[in-house]
């Protein structure tokens, strides 16, 4: 797909398929350095750094969160560059998003790799959209929360590495006029979304699935705020779940939260491992 339809068909409809974007032999080298990659970083000294985020795992489900950067980065991320194909997604997502964009990604910009395994009859993941959670607030039951403050990756991709369920996987939601779009993604398929205006969600699926997404936190995110006591400037604009801003320093915001709040919750996460 060409630079100028990328950004064109993202403009008017708010996500983009591309079909074959890569071929079996090479999905199977990324999802071999994918878990190789899993398997030499996910403990607890590279969660206590923040480099990699808390495995969410079940019997249907398990995901697992790495960042990565093409260059070096003043925030935490993990050396994937013995892992040529797991490198080349990375630069490829973020020539995409550039044209997407229409800005180049700096190499030092950070990416979320989510490697994700959906098992037979795995449990829906509800509607929702990416980011790096600042603040939030435990509900009533100990396992839903409200976010409260947060960066929001401007765009969302998904690759589809296997897939049993007939193009079956991620649904995109219109935050405004609740329209699901439901796109077939088969093996070799990746889909980019706008993580702003579209939320997205995964229905029960009742046969395996194998997915890797990745998201920039550092090219062109938003600042999240549920109400106004978690504004840092000006020029908010109302979303469903509260504000974001284009205008703050999310890097300077994310340098505070690594500097003065993180170290005060990390060991939070330690019953991961």
């Amino acid at each position: 797909m060409q630079t100028s339809t990328v950004y064109e068909t993202m403009a008017e409809q708010g996500y983009v398929r591309i079909a074959n974007l890569y071929s079996p032999e090479q999905l199977e080298q990324l999802k071999t350095e994918s878990e190789a990659l899993i398997d030499e970083f996910y403990n607890l000294d590279q969660l206590h750094a923040h480099a990699v985020y808390p495995s969410d795992s079940t019997e249907t489900r398990v995901s697992h969160a790495v960042m990565l950067s093409e260059g070096p980065s003043d925030l935490p991320t993990v050396d994937h560059l013995k892992y040529p194909a797991v490198d080349q997604f990375l630069k490829d997502h973020n020539e995409l998003l550039a044209a997407i964009t229409k800005t180049p990604v700096k190499p030092s910009s950070r990416c979320m790799l989510n490697y994700q395994n959906y098992f037979s009859g795995s449990k829906p993941v509800g509607e929702h959209f990416d980011g790096e959670y600042l603040k939030t607030q435990r509900a009533g039951d100990g396992v839903e929360f409200k976010l409260l403050e947060g960066i929001l990756p401007r765009y969302v991709a998904v690759l589809v590495v296997a897939n049993e369920n007939d193009g079956k996987g991620i649904e995109l939601v219109d935050n405004g006029s609740n329209d699901v779009i439901a796109p077939k993604l088969y093996a070799g398929d990746l889909v980019i979304f706008d993580n702003i205006s579209l939320r997205h969600r995964v229905p029960t699926l009742e046969n395996p699935r194998t997915t890797i997404g990745v998201r920039s936190f550092d090219h062109l995110p938003l600042h999240f705020a549920a109400n106004e006591s978690y504004f840092l400037g000006d020029e908010y604009q109302e979303i469903p779940e509260g504000w974001v801003s284009r205008s703050i320093d999310c890097n300077a915001r994310m340098h505070k939260y690594m500097n003065e709040e993180w170290p005060l919750v990390k060991d939070e996460y330690s019953h991961y491992f």
